[in-house]
Formats: C-alpha cells, structure tokens, sequence
C-alpha cells in the first residue's frame, strides 16, 4: 500500500539517537514530560521500561504537583512548563497538557529544538495541526501524536490478514466507542467537555488510526452533531457534585472540519476513502466496551 509520505510515521526512538552527530547510537536520549495529570502516570511507567531513554524532567502549571510525579519516580528534575522547555539537556518533550494547549506547548518545544510527542488529538483545528508539521519540518525534527496503539500485536494481525486476503476485499468498516462519559470516573473531567475534547478527539483517534493502518487514507467524512446535555454532574472524586458546562456537541453525525466543537458523545461517520479498498465506514458510540468491524465483500455475496 503506497501512502502519502505524510502517513507514513516513525515511532521509534532509536531511530532519533542514530541521527546525533558525535554520539553512540544507543546513548539514552533524556525526556521531558510536560503535564502532570491523570494520564501520566502510565507515561512514567512505561517509559522506565525503555533503554533508549531516560525520563530527566517533568513540568506542570502546578509546579507542586511536577515536584510530586518526580519524587514518585525518581526522575531528576521538576519544575515549571518554560523551564523545562529551555532545558538543554531535554532532547524529547512529551506533551499530555489538555487539547486545547497541545499545539501551543508543542510549537514552543520545537522551537526550542526539541522533538515532540503529544497525546491526542494531535491539535485542535487543522490549522494548528499544520503549523505544528511545518515547524517540525523547518527544524528537522520529529513529530508524533499518540495514539501508537495501531502497533500493536492485535491491529497488526488483523492488518496482515487483510493483506494476505484472508477476508476477502474490505468494503466497509463500523466503529463502536461504548462508554459513558468522563465524569463518572475521571478525577478532573471537565476538560473532556471543553473544546477539543469529546470522544471523536478523546477517544476517535483510536478507531480512525486503526482504520487508516488497516486501510488507508481517509478522503472525506460528513455528519452533525448536537448537544444532548448542556450541563454534566461530576459524580466521580474528589469533584464530585460540581457542574460542568458542555462545550462539545453531543450525538449523531460526525462533520469533520477543522472545530473541535463538532465532537460528542455519540457519532456516526460517512467516510469515503481514499483508495477502492473500503468505500464506506460508520462510527457510533454508546454504552459499555470499544470494538470495531470490518465488513468484507464476500459477506455480502
């Protein structure tokens, strides 16, 4: 499958080290976490586990709580979002603030030389997203967005069988989110509901990164939305009672531009692709577990 060299990604650190002048190739390259929040304990975790790396500093708005996720891990350094960003020594920021400062956190890192790697949604318009690729390209840098899960054992079967044309030819794809929201469960949910939030930008990018590895490019989608509750409960700790006001449409169609406002809770996508492998897809969500189903020709014969 031949796509656009803008799809086409690289998650590999190694790579990275390979290209530094005057360095062994495995040196481990020193990261920078800025974002302290719910998330990024697991980034912590996991990150640890890697040779290649070593995680030097941790940054957030609350400098307290970056002082807390660093004593938990051991890591050397935390401290402010502009200091950590200004650190020499940080050749990897990994950006988890919310949505709506993924673009900017991420322009100044690259500005200040260093790669990034971002949580989803990669922005919240297109135009960020664009200007984050350029400044990526004018720096030499490398760009990646989370998430990187279409690599793992699962999608990656699922991919060779189709190339191996074990199903037959993929004619459309169903895409299930089944889930309540945030607020039962997240301890700070209201950035779910702000834009840049929702599930098509929270949640989509699992399914629609699944989808374009198991079938290429997308060309168009359309659809609407609406919002089903104006107002949200927190009903999970330690918010619990307090009132979100919902930003983000809610239920029904997806249309995909460039406002993040046009995501929600439950969606329907009409997606044509870009190559005859798959025509149409659907995307909806509703209560309980994720899952999604490609129907093939041969089903329908």
């Amino acid at each position: 499958m031949n796509w656009p060299q803008q799809l086409q990604i690289n998650v590999q650190f190694i790579n990275i080290s390979q290209e530094r002048d005057g360095r062994r190739a495995m040196e481990k390259m020193k990261v920078g976490i800025i974002g302290c929040g719910n998330i990024s304990r697991i980034y912590f975790e996991n990150l640890q586990k890697y040779d290649e790396v070593e995680v030097y500093a941790c940054a957030d708005l609350d400098i307290s709580r970056a002082e807390a996720r660093a004593a938990e891990f051991g890591v050397p350094k935390g401290c402010s979002v502009e200091e950590l960003i200004t650190d020499p020594e940080v050749e990897i920021v990994v950006n988890l603030t919310i949505p709506q400062a993924h673009a900017a956190v991420s322009i100044q890192a690259l500005e200040a030389g260093k790669h990034v790697y971002v949580e989803k949604p990669l922005a919240v318009t297109r135009e960020e997203g664009l200007k984050m690729l350029e400044t990526a390209r004018s720096k030499g840098l490398r760009l990646a967005s989370a998430p990187e899960t279409f690599l793992g054992g699962g999608i990656q079967t699922c991919r060779k069988l189709i190339d191996d044309g074990a199903i037959g030819t993929p004619i459309s794809v169903s895409g299930f989110m089944l889930s309540g929201g945030h607020e039962s469960w997240h301890p700070d949910p209201a950035f779910y509901y702000q834009i840049g939030g929702g599930p098509m930008f929270d949640m989509g990018p699992y399914y629609l990164t699944a989808f374009v590895t198991l079938l290429g490019p997308i060309r168009r989608v359309t659809g609407s939305a609406v919002i089903s509750y104006p107002e949200r409960t927190i009903t999970s700790e330690p918010k619990r009672g307090q009132k979100i006001k919902v930003e983000t449409r809610l239920t029904w169609p997806v249309f995909w531009t460039s406002k993040a406002e046009q995501w929600a809770r439950s969606l329907l996508a009409l997606i044509q692709w870009a190559e005859p492998r798959c025509r149409i897809s659907r995307f909806t969500a509703a209560p309980v577990h994720c899952l999604f189903r490609i129907r093939t020709a041969s089903a329908v014969r």
